[in-house]
């Protein structure tokens, strides 16, 4: 009994591993974009410590001390980390040790005939049926074929990008089932019927 007690323990403790080093994976593999808030800190010298949270903005960037705004568009989290160290070491800091941790992931917005329209939360790649599963699915009076992205870009403009989700999820047009940006509004339109 005592042995089958362990070897439960053992499996439970795999799996806990197993999840969380998937999820370490996932923020590994997570691209920065608009709306992600960072806590960034840069040890130097004996007793030196940069501080700071930044937003990233529309513009894929973020202003940090002696440096001014960076250009974070698409960028890991460890690609960060060198990016600053570079900008770092180059003209001010010598050695500096640079963490970056993501404190609030970018976000998408589903709205219209979904069960349960709001903001989520793109921890890696998330693409249009995704969010609309995270909404609970169509209402009754959805239209799914008539759905759009908006998507805010770089200069500030917007484009809408027709999504046929029916379509995709009777499994053809896979290639329309668009990955999603932070900041991007999925529209599900309500039936004409």
């Amino acid at each position: 009994m005592k042995k089958h007690s362990i070897f439960k323990c053992l499996i439970l403790l795999a799996l806990m591993l197993l999840v969380q080093s998937r999820l370490f994976a996932e923020e590994k593999a997570y691209r920065l974009g608009p709306e992600n808030l960072l806590q960034i800190d840069v040890h130097y010298g004996k007793d030196g410590l940069i501080s700071q949270k930044v937003r990233v903005s529309s513009k894929n960037q973020i202003t940090f001390p002696l440096i001014g705004e960076v250009d974070v568009n698409g960028l890991t989290v460890s690609e960060l980390e060198t990016k600053l160290y570079t900008l770092l070491e180059k003209d001010y800091l010598v050695n500096p040790q640079v963490n970056v941790v993501i404190e609030e992931y970018s976000t998408v917005s589903v709205m219209g005939e979904v069960k349960k329209p709001g903001s989520y939360p793109i921890k890696g790649r998330l693409t249009v049926v995704e969010a609309v599963s995270l909404a609970e699915g169509f209402t009754k009076i959805a239209s799914p074929n008539r759905t759009k992205i908006i998507r805010t870009n770089a200069d500030g403009t917007k484009t809408e990008i027709p999504v046929r989700l029916a379509d995709i999820m009777r499994g053809g047009r896979q290639k329309s089932n668009i990955n999603l940006q932070g900041g991007d509004v999925v529209v599900v339109a309500e039936s004409l019927f």
